[in-house]
């Protein structure tokens, strides 16, 4: 496990790799922003078929559960776990640097960039289903598929560069992974998102991510920072 963790830091964890992989990661954005200029095409027609399929298994158990599940990607519990742990890394970690780097990215990539971009395409949320719960603002890309990935995926980031075992960074993997694709799913079941919603949310949110990553890897580098002090 160690041997396949430092394969990965020393061949992804290079800055140029980074970058490479941010820009290879917005390919299905950037094909859902072509599609928009043509009034999403086929991309709506499968939006509305595979949507469907989610509305029809509308159960009230499974419906409470998907309510609980998406209130982990809403704005105000994404917020305010940015700052409660960016605090924890600032306090009791003592890393100022990566507390910084942390709040930084979840609030311009998941806050900043998200809104900006929904500002620009104005997407209107779904109309041919019943929303499950009251959600304003505009569609396209899913503020919380794209603020759980940056949110959580970078929180897997700092566990996985912070772990000395295999078993913290599995605990994390198997936790974390699929409540960032729950948050997705839920925002189609309740009727709020289309999927090429999530889809780009996830795209661009990874992108931001890798790229994030990227530039805190080079800093430290430039600055020429020892292991331990990272």
């Amino acid at each position: 496990m160690e041997e396949a963790k430092d394969y990965i830091v020393s061949k992804f964890g290079k800055p140029k790799n980074l970058f490479i992989l941010a820009t290879v990661l917005t390919i299905p954005f950037l094909f859902l922003v072509w599609m928009s200029f043509y009034d999403w095409g086929f991309i709506g027609l499968l939006d509305e078929v595979i949507g469907n399929e989610f509305h029809e298994e509308r159960r009230a158990l499974l419906t409470w559960g998907f309510i609980f599940v998406t209130r982990l990607g809403d704005g105000w519990f994404v917020g305010l776990f940015t700052i409660l742990f960016s605090l924890y890394i600032w306090r009791f970690r003592k890393n100022t640097r990566l507390a910084v780097w942390y709040f930084l990215t979840v609030s311009v990539g998941a806050g900043g960039v998200n809104q900006l971009v929904k500002i620009f395409f104005r997407r209107p949320r779904p109309t041919h289903v019943e929303h499950l719960i009251v959600q304003g603002g505009y569609s396209f890309p899913s503020g919380h598929a794209m603020g759980s990935i940056i949110t959580y995926g970078a929180l897997l980031f700092l566990i996985i560069r912070a772990s000395k075992s295999w078993k913290p960074v599995l605990a994390a993997s198997v936790t974390l992974i699929p409540l960032i694709g729950l948050i997705g799913i839920s925002r189609v079941y309740l009727g709020v998102h289309y999927p090429s919603d999530i889809i780009g949310g996830y795209s661009l949110g990874l992108a931001i991510l890798s790229l994030s990553i990227g530039l805190y890897s080079a800093s430290l580098r430039n600055k020429g920072y020892k292991k331990g002090e990272r």
